[in-house]
């Protein structure tokens, strides 16, 4: 990918008095990569959008980028610079969090009734 995205608008609802941001989050992932061969993007494209290129959704299913998608609520008449700087506030501590560890430092590990945790 040339330049990585970190967050993607997939969608905007008004909701009554407030509006729901749909928000894809992509993390680059550099250790703990688990290979997802058929996963693919939520982004898809339309008139305004590209959505996700052939290379974007080849490093989601190689498990070097995953993908995270969250909804977010705003009241009606907040200013664009705020929902902006919320998405990138929320993908800064998410990043921090995978940072080192990946995102399935957990996954295959089980507890058993003889030896406990696996890991």
């Amino acid at each position: 990918m040339a330049a990585t995205k970190r967050v993607i608008a997939l969608s905007v609802q008004p909701n009554g008095s407030s509006i729901i941001i749909t928000a894809a989050f992509w993390y680059n992932i550099t250790s703990g990569i688990t290979p997802k061969p058929t996963a693919s993007s939520q982004w898809i494209a339309s008139p305004n959008s590209p959505g996700a290129s052939t290379a974007d959704n080849t490093a989601i299913q190689n498990g070097t980028v995953i993908e995270e998608v969250e909804l977010f609520p705003f009241p009606l008449g907040v200013q664009p610079t705020t929902i902006k700087d919320v998405l990138v506030s929320r993908w800064t501590v998410r990043n921090g969090e995978l940072n080192g560890q990946g995102p399935d430092i957990y996954y295959g590990i089980f507890n058993d009734s003889v030896t406990g945790w696996s890991a």
